[in-house]
């Protein structure tokens, strides 16, 4: 009796770490309400995985909650999209109200996905909608190659590589400056399977998805003749379950040489609020002065934040355009140095975490920007780098493009170079062979360009 006992304990185990399959019927339908948490990155390892594998992510924290609401495509306000080649049943999810700032913000931003339960069975990403602020007509795009996130069934050791692209007009059909258009392909991998827990339940039974998605996304503006193209190469984790219709769990980041950086982790959530710890973050800044110069005066922000050991802290200035940290700073620098292109009044916060929780403070028109005479912060100028033509070194005299991303073209429009302007402000120019370049910056939130000639 006593080992009949013993292997139906041993079954009964099995059964409850049983693999699972996952197929379309697990995905976000029409009229669903789901809400999520977004965590703040900190030191966990996201990367492990096997076979009955128990992931334990309780001390996951949280920072913010968000209520996805799946909708029709004829219950969004991009139902014309329709017209445009968009599936008449996808499904529409709002991520954000807004995105960019003054007439180039995007409002009403919405994703839209496909849920196909026939042969061949897909969850395909088809397209995405918007509304550009300087005009009221709602716009988007249709992927005319889907992003096939998932193809069903789905169980352990499955791989599939599927391709993908999408070009948005930078508009509508009436006016449009241009577009930006995405193309890649994603190679998923059902690497782990077994049992999650997070602060939203214990043991959940999942399957763990690794997609490493390959994308060059390119920005194209005939009216400046502006024409390039960046990568954008990111790895998603996600451990996905028949109890949920989101992933129970969702890391992104990327993977440089073998080594995973989270940038954004969400999870599957009830309604909580976090009251704050006694051993928590207690934030206070100052800075160095309270009114200055556009593309002149650096400000200084010191951070006196309590505890200061352990504690992680991003840095948010608003309103963000034309903002540059400076002197080999970031967002996330404890004592980060800032220089304003745009004239204006600005508001600055600091978010910090510690092993006990999140705590901010925000410090409401703190700083005071005025115009000078000088340089101005535009697109294209004849003054943004000197000599012209150039032999070895190209230097910028915009002191904001310190830490910013240049990219060097050729005159047949092919990409030659990329490099981090240092705080020298300097281009390396000795490895150009002669003849015409032109150097795009992607800066202070917008994109400078600037041709030259090489000698």
């Amino acid at each position: 009796m006593k080992k009949v006992f013993t292997i139906m304990l041993v079954l009964m185990a099995i059964k409850l770490s049983a693999q699972i399959t996952i197929t379309a019927s697990n995905m976000p339908s029409i009229g669903d309400t789901i809400r999520y948490t977004t965590a703040s990155t900190g030191l966990f390892n996201f990367v492990k995985t096997g076979a009955n594998y128990n992931w334990d992510y309780s001390t996951l924290g949280i920072t913010s909650q968000t209520l996805d609401k799946y909708q029709a495509l004829t219950s969004t306000p991009y139902s014309t999209l329709a017209f445009t080649g968009m599936p008449i049943g996808a499904i529409g999810v709002k991520i954000a109200d807004s995105i960019g700032q003054g007439q180039a913000a995007f409002k009403n931003i919405y994703n839209f996905y496909e849920k196909r339960t026939s042969a061949p069975s897909k969850w395909n990403a088809v397209g995405t909608g918007f509304t550009l602020s300087a005009l009221s007509l709602p716009a988007g795009g249709v992927y005319s190659d889907k992003d096939e996130i998932y193809s069903f069934p789905l169980n352990y050791n499955d791989k599939d590589s599927t391709t993908f692209a999408v070009k948005t007009l930078l508009g509508n059909f009436l006016f449009s400056l241009g577009y930006y258009k995405q193309k890649g392909y994603r190679i998923n991998t059902v690497e782990g399977w077994g049992t999650i827990t997070t602060p939203y339940g214990n043991n959940i039974n999942c399957l763990k998805i690794k997609s490493y998605i390959n994308e060059i996304d390119s920005l194209v503006i005939p009216t400046a003749s502006l024409k390039v193209g960046f990568p954008n190469n990111r790895v998603e984790y996600k451990w996905l379950s028949t109890a949920e219709k989101i992933p129970v769990l969702e890391v992104i980041g990327t993977e440089i040489a073998g080594v995973f950086t989270p940038t954004t982790i969400k999870y599957r959530d009830r309604f909580r609020a976090v009251p704050p710890s006694a051993f928590g973050p207690k934030v206070k800044f100052t800075v160095d002065k309270a009114s200055g110069k556009t593309n002149k005066d650096t400000f200084k922000l010191t951070n006196r934040t309590t505890p200061a050991f352990g504690t992680a802290y991003t840095w948010t200035i608003t309103p963000s355009a034309g903002v540059s940290f400076v002197r080999s700073s970031n967002a996330t620098s404890t004592n980060p140095s800032l220089v304003f292109a745009n004239a204006g009044v600005y508001t600055v916060k600091c978010a910090a975490t510690n092993f006990s929780g999140t705590a901010d403070s925000t410090a409401v028109n703190m700083i005071s920007i005025t115009s000078t005479s000088g340089l101005k912060n535009i697109a294209e100028s004849s003054n943004l780098a000197y000599p012209n033509p150039v032999q070895n070194e190209l230097h910028f005299v915009n002191p904001t493009l310190e830490n910013a991303v240049c990219h060097v073209f050729n005159a047949a429009g092919q990409l030659i170079k990329e490099q981090l302007i240092g705080n020298n402000l300097t281009l390396n120019c000795e490895d150009l062979v002669t003849g015409n370049y032109t150097v795009v910056i992607n800066g202070n939130n917008q994109l400078y360009y600037h041709s030259f000639i090489k000698q």
